[in-house]
């Protein structure tokens, strides 16, 4: 009668029985789903779950100890043990590098890593997941990351839209580690009408890396020790000790070169083509001998970076087989990408409209020394003010400031970069 009333034909017997066949099977599909957070995951790495999460802290910078925002946490939990198998902490929003150096974390060895960050914990979870369980974010999606997935065995697994509660354990991991920062200086608090009213920029005091020292000690020393509930009071330390010896997770062959090519196929990749003066990247320039044989047949190259070291490239033709580049001028030392973008829009709020790599370098340089010098004052006056207090981190010996403030290289000449690299006895072998 409505049809007849719209002046529009009625729809058969038969459309009608499809149409109502179709909702019952997704109203079926709907009620007998997994209940909500429960994933069947009987070994360690069987599915891993990934989320990131803007945590509830203001953080600090290195230099002028000033209020610079609250950083993204990604987090990867192994379902079957909770036990954390990787963590990220940055400023920039979760992106393809983020997914790629957390993949990398999650199944290389973390000794490297720890000993990066000088944190002595026992933090042995590692290896290769079967499933990645994600939701439906970009970065998730990315062509490299579904081809590395692909060469290496990981099924991706994505959640239903409109269905968050199939990432349960993810979520409840990140609103526990959420409680916990809580407790720290600058912590915005869970609610909106709560910052206003803690102003958390006053109080902020840690920096990003020492906010990730202190994650790194939460998870490896208190959480993966703690009574987990949905293991029935077992520890996720325990569980994944007594799981991954009954069923061995899936390791990468014990060795350097297969390590480095698995690091290679997730990391963000750019095209380039070669220049006379070599490869740009960042305003940073690099150089590798067969490059002149790759400018000569005109070849367009894949490069793949770290974005926490940029002394080093990887360059391809074939997006298969790479060649590792350096810095062109041998006398730079290690950057990161996020040091690289702070020092760039440095220099161009000062009005720099020609931006040159011994420019970048030289204000890294200044920047880490003025962090060497303050914390040098800094632990002068914990030692005078609080002797005898313990300090919340292990010790970290002084080789290590020195390290850090000679890393990027001092003032040095500008190089250029329009004529061709000098020719060393090495090279002429």
């Amino acid at each position: 009668m409505r049809c007849a009333a719209a002046g529009a034909t009625p729809p058969s017997r038969a459309t009608i029985s499809r149409r109502w066949a179709e909702h019952r099977d997704k109203e079926c599909m709907k009620l007998s789903g997994a209940a909500p957070g429960h994933l069947v995951a009987k070994h360690p790495l069987d599915i891993v779950q990934i989320d990131h999460t803007l945590a509830d802290i203001m953080l600090v910078d290195e230099v002028f100890r000033h209020t610079i925002g609250r950083p993204w946490l990604t987090l990867a939990i192994d379902v079957a043990t909770r036990s954390v198998v990787a963590m990220y902490v940055g400023f920039d929003r979760p992106n393809a590098a983020t997914v790629a150096l957390l993949l990398t974390r999650m199944v290389l060895p973390k000794a490297p890593w720890l000993a990066s960050r000088e944190v002595a914990v026992d933090w042995p979870m590692h290896g290769m997941p079967k499933v990645l369980h994600l939701d439906n974010a970009t970065e998730f999606k990315s062509k490299a990351l579904q081809a590395g997935c692909n060469q290496y065995g990981i099924e991706l697994m994505y959640r239903p839209p409109g269905r968050p509660y199939f990432g349960g354990h993810i979520e409840r991991l990140n609103r526990t580690m959420m409680e916990k920062v809580h407790s720290l200086p600058g912590s915005t608090g869970a609610s909106t009408k709560g910052r206003k009213a803690r102003k958390p920029e006053r109080e902020a005091a840690l920096t990003l890396r020492e906010f990730e020292q202190w994650l790194m000690y939460e998870i490896g020393q208190t959480y993966h020790h703690s009574a987990h509930r949905g293991l029935s009071g077992a520890t996720p330390y325990s569980a994944w000790s007594t799981l991954s010896e009954a069923s061995k997770p899936r390791l990468l062959p014990d060795s350097v070169a297969e390590e480095l090519r698995f690091l290679i196929r997730f990391l963000p990749m750019s095209r380039r083509t070669i220049q006379a003066d070599g490869l740009t990247l960042f305003y940073l320039h690099y150089w590798h001998p067969i490059f002149t044989a790759w400018r000569a047949a005109n070849r367009r190259v894949v490069v793949r970076y770290h974005p926490e070291d940029l002394s080093r490239i990887f360059v391809s033709t074939d997006g298969k087989e790479y060649v590792e580049a350096s810095f062109a001028d041998l006398r730079r030392g290690r950057i990161s990408l996020w040091e690289q973008k702070a020092v760039l829009k440095h220099l161009r709020s000062q009005g720099e409209s020609h931006i040159t790599e011994s420019a970048i370098f030289n204000a890294i340089a200044a920047q880490r020394s003025i962090i060497a010098e303050a914390t040098t004052k800094r632990r002068s006056a914990d030692r005078r003010g609080r002797a005898g207090e313990a300090s919340p981190f292990p010790s970290r010996g002084e080789a290590s400031q020195q390290t850090n403030s000679s890393d990027a290289s001092s003032s040095t000449p500008e190089v250029d970069y329009s004529k061709p690299a000098p020719s060393y006895h090495v090279e002429q072998l």
